[in-house]
């Protein structure tokens, strides 16, 4: 039970008490009562939040280590891509995920996005497969021809209709592939092979003209379209556009906590190497836009593409051939949004709708993401009082890196439940081995 504190309700911020049985909230408000059995824990002073949901992180690779790096900082439900083995279909790669998820028991909730690394041969079949295994999404890329992986514009229009048909949303990786290959290839032939580089072949106009391409495709498709990653002002306005258009695209828009805290100057520090990323930092007049948007109701969640593990750097632009790009995350999601949305004047109501509401909605999880009678008891307590710095060790997430290390830090993760059972006490975490499971989406349960 959670005694006192100012309780994150999807109806405002109020305060009262909470209490869990069962593993669902049974009971909130002013009169509420402990059971005897029940560990009490007083929130006084402290916002009583719905457990993260993180709508975008890569986590196959150590499913253990990355929940007890999230959940350290108050995620209680990971959102991963599956990670597609060559020639496995999107129905095996869940499959052999589940099987990940169930081996790990990690201390969160793992949902399944499924991940199309041959975009141009999926069928019908492959996408209703992902549904009834329990995916609650599917994604293609329009980038990344190097990897392989990059749908042609009739792979894209046709993932999209089998999509729209099987109720799946579609997750596009926008950024425009072909744009960038011409862009690399003219870096190479000149010797270009700086850190910064990797930034430079992908500037924001690649972002900006997938995006416009992926809303007239859902426009004509009627697909559900999940924009991840979006980093420009030009895109944030392509998604305020459509939604004014009216029509059958229905568009939501994601970004990420490195797009908000961080800009393209840290590409010129001894640390650059680590926060190279796909969509890369984006310069101040970006990131404000951005910050802009979260506050407006253009974004709809906030995630981390958490990369468990990094991928090397196209060989052509590297600067070493030790160069990786993907960023952690998952862990200072939460945290380091709430302290960054309070100190800019960001309603605490909205910033828990972009943590956790507003993933959970997106991709179906009815239980999740709300502090509501009847939902499952994930719960977070912050304080948001003192400072700290986030250190190497903050989130153990086993990836060997901190982008947000030597940032200072207004409030902190104090608990976090799971279902009504104790993961972090007093900001520590009780064990990396925890009850989490497999979910899936309510409408496929």
């Amino acid at each position: 039970m959670y005694r006192g504190g100012a309780l994150v309700t999807p109806g405002g911020v109020v305060e009262g008490s909470l209490r869990v049985d069962g593993g669902r909230i049974t009971e909130i408000g002013a009169d509420v009562r402990p059971a005897p059995s029940d560990e009490v824990v007083d929130a006084t002073g402290c916002y009583v939040l719905p457990g993260g949901v993180d709508p975008h992180c890569h986590v196959m690779a150590d499913v253990a280590a990355a929940a007890a790096g999230a959940v350290q900082g108050g995620t209680t439900t990971l959102l991963s891509f599956t990670s597609p083995e060559p020639g496995e279909a999107p129905v095996a790669a869940i499959e052999r995920a589940r099987v990940l998820v169930a081996e790990a028991h990690p201390v969160v909730d793992v949902g399944l996005h499924a991940a199309c690394y041959e975009p141009d041969s999926l069928s019908p079949e492959d996408v209703e497969a992902v549904a009834a295994a329990g995916g609650d999404a599917i994604k293609c890329f329009l980038a990344y021809p190097e990897l392989g992986i990059m749908a042609t514009g009739g792979g894209l229009f046709r993932a999209m209709s089998y999509a729209a048909r099987a109720g799946l949303p579609v997750q596009v990786h926008c950024e425009d592939g072909e744009l960038i290959e011409a862009m690399v290839e003219e870096a190479s032939a000149a010797g270009r092979r700086h850190t910064r580089t990797f930034a430079e072949v992908r500037p924001a106009a690649a972002e900006e003209l997938a995006v416009e391409r992926v809303i007239a495709f859902a426009t004509i498709t009627g697909a559900r379209c999940y924009l991840p990653h979006l980093s420009t002002r030009g895109a944030l306005e392509s998604v305020r556009r459509a939604r004014l258009a009216g029509g059958t695209c229905e568009v939501t828009a994601e970004v990420c906590l490195h797009h908000v805290l961080l800009d393209d100057r840290a590409y010129g520090d001894e640390r650059a190497e680590e926060l190279l990323v796909a969509p890369p930092l984006r310069d101040r007049a970006e990131v404000e836009a951005v910050a802009a948007a979260l506050a407006d109701g253009s974004v709809d969640t906030v995630g981390s593409d958490h990369s468990q593990v990094r991928t090397p750097v196209d060989a052509r632009i590297a600067r070493s051939p030790y160069s990786t790009y993907g960023i952690a995350g998952a862990g200072a999601r939460l945290p380091l949004l709430l302290a960054w949305g309070l100190g800019h004047g960001v309603a605490m109501d909205r910033l828990s709708h972009l943590l956790s509401a507003g993933p959970a909605g997106s991709f179906g999880y009815r239980n999740k993401g709300r502090l509501a009678l009847g939902m499952d008891g994930d719960v977070v307590v912050w304080d948001p009082g003192g400072e700290w710095t986030v250190a190497a060790d903050s989130f153990p997430d086993g990836t060997g890196t901190a982008p947000y290390a030597g940032r200072r830090v207004t409030g902190r993760v104090r608990s976090v439940c799971l279902r009504g059972r104790m993961v972090v006490r007093e900001g520590e975490l009780v064990s990396t081995v925890g009850a989490g499971r497999i979910i899936e989406p309510a409408a496929r349960r």
